[in-house]
């Protein structure tokens, strides 16, 4: 096995998922202010308590009674809101907004709730079917790009932990090894930019750490994935040189339901296109 450098790095226990979760949740990780799913379902507002829960794609569902508790851990898909809680008319738009418990509905046996009393009216007075197949086409976009198999366990006051960037380092690394990549370096930064974890394979030049703390830093300042910036550029942008962050491909956005919380960046594998298979592998996106 390659020996390695580290420049950055820390203990922890990974429990790291490929699974992407896009849920509108609150700082406790709770959904739909803890009212009872189930009893939403069945056309009833009551609000769950603390002494019931239960988890799902990322989320924390609070429950009236333990035997509603049973009925969606038996069942999930059947209680739980559409697009993860997330308004439906704006996802029809190809937009994620968060959901409110007070515009909550029925639909086909589907729990739905929008933005805003607007949209609820909008939902309420053009229908249903206006807006659901269109929504259903754009959530898995939605999910893959803004989505995460990251939770609110893996942030600390809103903050990536350093458990959960080595985790996504060492996917990474591991999907570089398992491909035959000749090198590389690895680097996951917070939403700031700074570094928490970074990893070179020896025998990889010399200033890849620099460049994969580079592409990890545009990818989280800018909120997007580096190739968007390389593109530009080839396309004429030259202007964007200017904005002193490394633009090449290879840097992602680290998110959790819609929001940055870092980046990752690779560098010196085989070619740009294998920096950019590295990043995508370890954020579950392949």
């Amino acid at each position: 096995m390659k020996q390695f450098n580290i420049i950055f790095t820390f203990l922890l226990i990974s429990t790291f998922c490929s699974a992407q979760n896009l849920v509108n949740i609150d700082s406790r990780g709770i959904i739909l202010d803890g009212y009872d799913v189930v009893d939403l379902c069945s056309k009833k507002e009551v609000p769950g308590s603390y002494k019931h829960t239960a988890q799902y794609q990322g989320a924390t569902y609070q429950f009236s009674s333990d035997a509603n508790r049973k009925k969606f851990e038996a069942n999930p898909a059947k209680y739980a809101p559409q697009y993860g809680g997330h308004c439906a008319v704006s996802t029809s738009m190809g937009m994620l907004e968060p959901g409110h418990i007070s515009t909550w509905s029925m639909h086909n046996d589907k729990l739905y709730v929008q933005r805003n009393a607007k949209a609820k009216g909008m939902w309420d007075s053009k229908g249903a079917q206006m807006f659901v197949p269109n929504a259903d086409k754009n959530w898995p976009g939605l999910t893959k790009s803004k989505g995460s198999s990251l939770t609110n366990a893996d942030l600390v006051d809103g903050r990536l932990t350093f458990e959960a960037a080595e985790a996504i380092g060492k996917r990474a690394l591991k999907y570089l090894r398992d491909n035959k990549a000749p090198g590389g370096a690895i680097a996951i930064v917070d939403e700031a930019g700074m570094p928490i974890y970074v990893i070179r394979e020896t025998g990889t030049f010399r200033s890849s750490s620099e460049v994969s703390i580079g592409k990890a830093r545009s990818a989280a300042l800018f909120g997007f994935p580096t190739k968007k910036l390389e593109d530009g550029i080839g396309a004429g942008r030259n202007s964007l040189i200017t904005a002193g962050y490394n633009m090449m491909r290879g840097g992602l956005p680290i998110m959790v339901n819609g929001r940055v919380v870092g980046g990752i960046g690779v560098s010196g594998a085989a070619s740009a296109d294998q920096d950019v298979e590295i990043s995508e592998a370890a954020l579950g996106l392949k």
